[in-house]
């Protein structure tokens, strides 16, 4: 039995360039291949080198090797948008070859020269100039020798004659006539001119089923392939293969399988490569290792609480410990990168979070200004962050805020952080993501391809949002008894990549030719060139990618204290032990981060009850808030489950072991925290730094935590033993629930490096809006804008301590929410109100401190906006001060009527004569007017209006502000339908238009029906709890205690 190479092989890496080619994942390719006992196998995606390294990494460790190709799309002319669009198979012979294939790819996603036209292409010259690194076929139907000009085919064919030695003629075995009469014509050439063929299957599906879930998928987003019918795209054996060109019967036996031979001399052309996996951190100074010494001196002599805090002494032992350790690794340069972006920020007004993840356990990171994490003050651990024994990437993520995420993103991706004049090389990039459908977007997929009638049909989305909604309510396996065929498809295309987009955070930043070591492609949506390689690829190869993360907390932090007019508040210059403080935070969480939930707040009130509080202080002579916060803040992870509740209430485990029982003083004896394991580990196990952190990865990774829990249980009873003398016998009763407690991390446990700085945004929180009440809820309020469960909260907490909160009023709103400490108001802004902006809103507000108006024609006359944003401020109350809402419009209707106006036209006045010669002359056909502001006072006050209705007012604030806020005195028992969802019982949901109240209620479906009514009217209601009821699993319908709330009578106002 003989073997061939496929490399013509589509997965669905190709969708991200043309819609729904493929179905099957490469990780299935691969794993047959190897079945069929293959030797090498390549993929030619559409368009890109998607995921190549992943591809690489799994067909090489499947023992065979691995083709770097793509299909490329040609043009003829990059002079014009032409879509030709040419189809041909470039594939690498070696790394020179594989670089240059990638910077083809990358130069193919140009959308600024005419390269990218509905698809990613090169043209037919940037073939034929390519080097004799490149393997080139002619591929499909869709290849210049098919379908090209005469020109076209003509400078193809001079091509591979002058290249006989690395050009083939792609024949394939699909049974349809265009294919027959196209292998014909390659045969017919191959004669003439002793160009090889090679057989290419063209494959776009493992099997049949696949096959046929790519047809249903493609009928579901409305693509159709039409020159497919009759193709079989699906993955061959050897023995298939030849069957399939025997039954096409297009050329000589001999000539297909030497054609099928072909696909192994190409391989063996090939020569395999392998990834440079080093660090690759980008070089921005001459000589890093002098400039970090001197940033790190310029510091520490800048840094005024490393000189009030600690000796010299100390100080210069830790840092000399951390140098040591990032010159070994290699991070240098990564630090000085991170510093540099650091100083760019504080000159350019961008504040970060204090800081987050492991860096903050590094001395050298506080005093470069990388963090604001003192990991002296609050006992960090560096190797956490960086350990000697483990060369990996150094990785540091950053919060901001959305307004300064924006600015930094702009400083990465655009200005190249204005090194290109120091390092011309500097490079950065987006990140690529996958996007995949989901269960219930393949439902909608499917439904749509099997029950719709045409394309105006929407009846395929009753059955579609019915499954859907089965899904979320947990009935997803009744779904599938009831809908086989569903689901057959449904689980066939889930998780198929549909698209392509890029990382919300990462940005990729090198001094390397990413273009050719990793390619980039583009996207509509983003500017910047996009990476082809996924973060898991990146970092897979040690690039430096940066995590650009958003946290608008820290936005708030920042906001307040400029409102307070106080410097930036800091783990550095607050008091972090104000008890008055915490308390309140105890009492209330309202944007304290990560305390939000109503969860977290009823637990947090139990651990931090001043009984558990004095327990902790009597236990542990070094108690500190942030700390106990910060433990807190694990003891809600999933790892500590099984004893958070006994923490809470006081509950300390004591070991009689006293070492170790100071050392697990602040948390109550449990082994909890990632830098604690480590800490054992050294402290009572006896490992090192390194290998403290390599037991945590494991753990972490639940990498043979078997094997290794017994080695920390010798090592244990042996170090302990050994060390401070406790009997073994002992250290065998103690062990347990340290092996329980490192079993629960397994799970998750949380970091101190993290969670100190994480505590320190919640508590600084917590500080400005105890201090700075009105500072700190206008700064939330602007930096949450858009976000109504944030705004509830933050209204809610405001309405607790007196404070009100105004809608937009003219005089006193500008385009940001603004306060007022005399009156205990906040108003609210106006620029996130559809359809208005800062300008308008900061020029009206202007205005109003500038002028005195006395009638609100005065203000048309000077209006700085555009008629609709007039119309939209009037309807949501903004000049109520001049009159309701009604009467506005009509003047506004009136004035736009005649305001401008001098001459008006006696058959179309309806105003009386003798009123009018009080303002104007006339002739035989037209008044001309002598006082026009006398006139239109006149008919101002002589207007009659129609009172603006509630439902009206209330569907206006749902469009332009996004939710309803209204609230008119002496309408509490009025209610408006704001939803219906008339499946089963009715429900109904409800906004009280007196005080605010939300709520979703049910109603009888007899007595809907009755008097029924629909969205966006008002009712009177009265109502009453009745008790759920459920089927149960004989389908009879039962009570269950719980209650709900059900109309009881209502009218429809």
């Amino acid at each position: 039995m003989g073997n061939y190479t496929i490399y013509h092989l589509h997965s669905d890496m190709s969708n991200g360039v043309t819609n729904i080619d493929s179905v099957t994942k490469y990780q299935s390719y691969i794993e047959r291949a190897k079945e069929c006992g293959m030797s090498a196998l390549g993929f030619s995606e559409h368009g890109s080198v998607f995921a190549w390294d992943l591809k690489k990494e799994d067909i090489e460790k499947a023992g065979m090797k691995y083709i770097h190709a793509e299909e490329f799309y040609l043009t003829e002319t990059l002079d014009e948008k032409v879509r030709d669009n040419y189809h041909c198979v470039l594939i690498a012979k070696n790394i020179k070859g594989v670089k240059e294939l990638n910077l083809l790819s990358t130069k193919s996603f140009n959308r600024s020269d005419n390269h990218f036209y509905y698809t990613p292409r090169i043209t037919i010259d940037d073939v034929i100039n390519t080097s004799d690194n490149i393997v080139v076929t002619s591929a499909c139907l869709g290849g210049p020798l098919n379908h090209g000009t005469n020109n076209v085919q003509g400078k193809f064919l001079k091509f591979f004659c002058e290249h006989k030695d690395r050009c083939f003629l792609e024949v394939q075995h699909h049974n349809v006539g265009d294919q027959i009469a196209y292998n014909r014509k390659l045969y017919r050439i191959s004669l003439e001119t002793g160009i090889r063929l090679i057989a290419g299957t063209d494959t776009h599906s493992l099997n049949e089923e696949k096959a046929e879930g790519r047809s249903v998928l493609q009928r579901g987003k409305d693509i159709f392939f039409g020159d497919e019918e009759g193709w079989d795209l699906t993955f061959k054996t050897y023995d298939e293969l030849v069957e399939a060109y025997r039954k096409q019967n297009s050329i000589p036996e001999q000539a297909y399988m030497e054609a099928i031979e072909n696909t192994n001399v190409m391989a063996d052309m090939i020569e395999p490569f392998e990834i440079d996996r080093h660090t690759k951190y980008p070089k921005i100074y001459k000589d890093p290792e002098k400039t970090f010494k001197q940033k790190i001196n310029e510091g520490y002599k800048n840094n005024k609480y490393l000189h009030e805090r600690y000796t010299k002494e100390e100080v210069v032992s830790r840092i000399k410990e951390e140098f040591e350790v990032y010159k070994k690794v290699g991070a240098i340069d990564f630090m000085l990168l991170e510093s540099y972006i650091r100083e760019w920020e504080r000159n350019n007004g961008v504040q970060s979070g204090y800081s987050r993840g492991s860096v903050s356990g590094s001395l050298i990171a506080y005093a470069l200004g990388i963090t604001q994490m003192d990991s002296l003050k609050f006992h960090l651990n560096f190797f956490r962050f960086m350990n000697p024994s483990r060369v990996t990437n150094a990785d540091i993520d950053t919060d901001y805020c959305s307004k300064d995420r924006e600015k930094i993103k702009y400083f990465l991706l655009h200005d190249k952080m204005d090194l290109l004049d120091i390092n011309p090389n500097i490079r950065t990039a987006e990140i690529i993501t996958f996007n995949t459908v989901d269960t219930k977007g393949a439902v909608k997929d499917i439904c749509r391809a099997l029950y719709r009638k045409d394309k105006e049909d929407k009846e395929y989305l009753t059955i579609s949002d019915s499954i859907s909604k089965s899904i979320d309510a947990g009935r997803e396996e009744d779904m599938r008894k009831q809908y086989p065929e569903v689901f057959k498809y449904v689980d066939i295309i889930s998780g198929t990549i549909v698209s392509i987009g890029t990382h919300p955070s990462g940005v990729l930043v090198s001094d390397r030719n990413i273009e050719e070591d990793i390619g980039l492609c583009s996207i509509a949506t983003s500017p910047y060139p996009v990476s082809m390689l996924d973060m898991h690829g990146l970092d897979g190869q040690m690039y430096v990618k940066l995590d650009i993360l958003g946290l608008d907390n820290i936005g708030v932090i920042n906001e307040a204290c400029k409102l307070a007019g106080i410097e930036r508040l800091t783990p550095d210059n607050v008091d972090l032990n104000d008890e008055k403080v915490w308390r309140d935070i105890r009492d209330d969480t309202t944007m304290i981060f990560q305390w939000e939930s109503s969860s977290a707040q009823s637990y947090l009130k139990k651990f931090m009850s001043d009984e558990t509080i004095k327990i902790a202080k009597e236990h542990n002579k070094d108690f500190s808030y942030i700390k106990w916060f910060s433990f807190g803040n694990g003891l809600i992870r999933p790892g500590c489950a099984s004893f958070r509740d006994d923490v809470a209430n006081g509950d300390i485990l004591i070991t009689g072991f006293k070492e170790l029982d100071e050392f697990l003083a602040i948390t109550f004896g449990r082994v909890t925290m990632q830098e604690d394991i480590m800490r054992f580990c050294k402290q009572f196990c006896g490992y090192n730094d390194a290998e403290s952190d390599n037991v945590r990865r494991a753990i972490a990774k639940k990498k043979g935590t078997a094997g290794l829990l017994d080695e920390l249980h010798d090592r244990f009873l042996e170090y302990s033993n050994k060390t401070y003398g406790v009997d073994k016998n002992k250290l065998e009763e103690i062990f347990p629930p340290i092996k329980q407690g490192i079993l629960d991390a397994s799970a998750y446990a949380f970091s101190w490096n993290h969670s100190d700085a994480y505590s320190c945004i919640g508590y600084i929180s917590g500080y400005l809006r105890y201090y700075y009440p009105f500072e700190f809820l206008t700064a939330a309020f602007n930096i949450f804008t858009g976000k109504q469960d944030k705004i509830t909260a933050i209204t809610n907490y405001a309405k607790k301590f007196g404070i009100t909160i105004r809608d937009i009023q003219f005089g006193h709103s500008k385009a940001d929410y603004s306060f007022d400490k005399e009156n205990k108001f906040i108003y609210k802004g106006m620029e996130s109100i559809k359809y208005l902006n800062a300008d308008v809103s900061d020029k009206l507000y202007e205005l109003s401190q500038s002028k005195q108006y006395n009638s609100f024609v005065e203000i048309l006359k000077d209006f700085p906006g555009d008629s609709r944003q007039l119309d939209i401020l009037i309807k949501l109350g903004y000049f109520s001060d001049f009159g309701s809402i009604g009467k506005l419009l009509k003047i506004v209707e009136v004035y736009n009527q005649y305001g401008s106006k001098t001459i008006i036209k006696k058959d179309q006045c309806t105003i009386n004569k003798d009123i009018m010669l009080q303002y104007a002359t006339e002739t035989e056909k037209q008044y001309r007017l002598k006082d026009k502001d006398g006139f239109i006072n006149y008919l101002l006050e002589n207007i009659t209006y129609k009172e603006y209705p509630i439902t009206q007012r209330i569907k206006d604030e749902k469009e332009y502000l996004g939710y309803v806020s209204l609230k008119i005195e002496g309408k509490s028992s009025t209610w408006y339908v704001t939803d219906i969802n008339t499946k089963y019982s009715p429900k109904i949901s409800l906004y009280n238009v007196g005080t605010g109240e939300e709520k979703v209620v049910k109603i009888e479906k007899r007595k809907y029906q009755m008097v029924p009514f629909d969205k966006d009217v008002c009712l009177r209601a009265t109502f009453e709890m009745k008790n759920k009821c459920k089927k149960d699993e004989n389908g009879d319908w039962v009570k269950l205690e719980e209650e709900e709330e059900w109309i009881k009578y209502y009218s429809v106002v």
